[in-house]
């Protein structure tokens, strides 16, 4: 059998136990590289309205954020030319000499419960049709144990109203640490999608694998090796209940919900080779997609939940190949090579993948392919809801850690751990509403 295939079997071989504790050590951004075409934005100190020291900054986060979204460049605070906290502050000459194109200002008064945080977005350079436009003015309430996450709205809201594009910074990241000592050395954790926040939802001494989103965002399917054996396990994270959804004879292994919320595939190698199968969430029935055409795994949907991509070596090397929901009507969309790993993006017409070991994407129209990657062994990749960024894990030292990568391949960076290797991203659906 081919090394990608002992791979994919190991891989189908992973386990859980439940913590809400803090984890020792989070994973945080650390970028390596940015874009040229990155558009520079200035995120000034929000006023503190009240006497003694702040106790949050929002702006710092928000800052951090639209750097972090790969399309921005926040100046740095020593570089402003003034420190306005209302838009009529705002000298908006001097922010466009600069090349600052907007400017986003702020105030906090600390209330007994929470903060009222009021905000404005000014367009400095009349891309809007008027210098000095306000674009975007609201105030919000922020409880004061959701400091990070009212921050992360904030940045939503501008992020959407300069592109257009749905921001997801309140979105969050799954993954898989094995630790470097301990009885339970094996952890599936969650955090933010910037790393903050993170905790540990379940803990085993056994391999835990591949981590996946419900559609809603409350549940996550994971592979577990618990009692010597693989079976996919379902666990909400409201309440840390677990349900086993498949176990039985050989592997079964990488879970993927349908958008739709209506089904799960998966792989099993129930009948001696790795086969597609799906279980309808509702009834649990299961219906067999793939058979007698080689070793078929690493199932993921279509966004309007009507086709399957999925990795197969039915033609020698592994190669990415999309079907109906029902199996029907089998089509290669790489062919040279070895590719695995396949997500289409919401417009289904660009795939992302691992291919020589490294991400890349390919046009589906045009069959034009680019690399986005030069780090080692990559693999494992998630895109985030907007499509904007991949999530992926990578070889690094004698260790696994996690990286991000924009899917023009501009923007780079890392969420190094010091506690153990990090596998089997998986990044979360929108869990809130516009």
């Amino acid at each position: 059998m081919q090394k990608w295939f002992r791979i994919m079997l190991a891989i189908l071989l992973t386990t859980l136990c439940l913590s809400r504790a803090q984890a020792e050590s989070e994973v945080r951004i650390v970028i390596d590289g940015g874009s040229a075409f990155a558009r520079p934005v200035a995120v000034v100190p929000f006023r503190w309205v009240a006497q003694g020291a702040k106790n949050a900054e929002f702006a710092q986060i928000i800052r951090a954020d639209l750097n972090n979204s790969g399309l921005f460049t926040a100046i740095p605070v020593a570089n402003m030319p003034q420190y306005p906290t209302s838009a009529q502050e705002v000298n908006a000459e001097s922010w466009a000499q600069l090349g600052v194109g907007n400017v986003i200002v702020g105030q906090i008064t600390p209330r007994e419960n929470d903060l009222a945080v009021a905000f404005q977005l000014v367009d400095t350079i009349g891309a809007s049709g008027q210098v000095g436009k306000v674009l975007l003015q609201k105030q919000y309430a922020i409880p004061l144990n959701k400091i990070r996450q009212g921050a992360h709205k904030i940045s939503d809201e501008v992020f959407e109203t300069l592109t257009g594009i749905r921001g997801a910074f309140r979105t969050k990241i799954a993954y898989i640490v094995q630790k470097n000592a301990g009885s339970l050395p094996y952890q599936l954790r969650i955090a933010d999608y910037d790393g903050h926040n993170q905790h540990v939802i379940y803990q085993s001494s056994e391999p835990l694998m591949s981590p996946a989103w419900s559609a809603d965002g409350k549940q996550i399917a994971y592979v577990s090796f618990e009692g010597q054996k693989s079976q996919l396990i379902l666990q909400d994270l409201a309440t840390g209940k677990r349900q086993i959804l498949v176990s039985g004879k050989g592997h079964n292994g990488a879970p993927s919900f349908s958008p739709d919320g209506t089904s799960l595939a998966f792989a099993s190698s129930y009948d001696g080779k790795l086969n597609i199968y799906v279980m309808d969430l509702f009834n649990k029935q299961i219906r067999q997609l793939t058979k007698g055409m080689g070793n078929n795994t690493e199932p993921s949907w279509s966004a309007d939940s009507q086709h399957i991509v999925f990795t197969s070596d039915r033609q020698g090397n592994p190669q990415i190949y999309m079907m109906n929901k029902d199996g029907g009507d089998v089509q290669a969309l790489t062919s040279q090579g070895s590719n695995y790993s396949g997500e289409l993006m919401k417009d289904g017409k660009t795939l992302v993948m691992v291919a020589s070991d490294h991400i890349a994407k390919k046009s589906l129209q045009t069959g034009n392919e680019d690399m986005l990657t030069s780090t080692f062994l990559d693999e494992s990749p998630s895109l985030s809801p907007n499509d904007l960024m991949v999530i992926y894990s990578s070889t690094q030292g004698l260790g696994k850690v996690l990286q991000l990568v924009s899917v023009d391949g501009y923007f780079k960076a890392r969420l190094p751990s010091n506690d153990g290797q990090v596998k089997f991203p998986a990044w979360s659906p929108y869990l809130h509403q516009r």
